[in-house]
């Protein structure tokens, strides 16, 4: 659980606890961003979309930053 304290230190760009926020919210977004591939051979393998996950992080990121408390 995050608490407020995290939140408001996060929002004024402090790197320990943006990370613990991202640390937070890293299972959701490896939950978003689990698809199904298929591998040369054909087989179907599922595995997190790590570009997605990155772009999802960044957005997040700036969403951090942006947040007023």
């Amino acid at each position: 659980m995050l608490t407020y304290e995290t939140v408001a230190a996060a929002t004024k760009g402090c790197l320990l606890e943006t990370t613990e926020v991202l640390d937070y919210f890293d299972g959701f977004i490896d939950r978003l961003c689990t698809h199904s591939f298929m591998d040369a051979a054909g087989h179907v393998e599922r595995g997190v979309d790590m570009y997605m996950k990155s772009y999802l992080q960044g957005k997040l990121l700036r969403a951090i930053l942006r947040f007023k408390v």
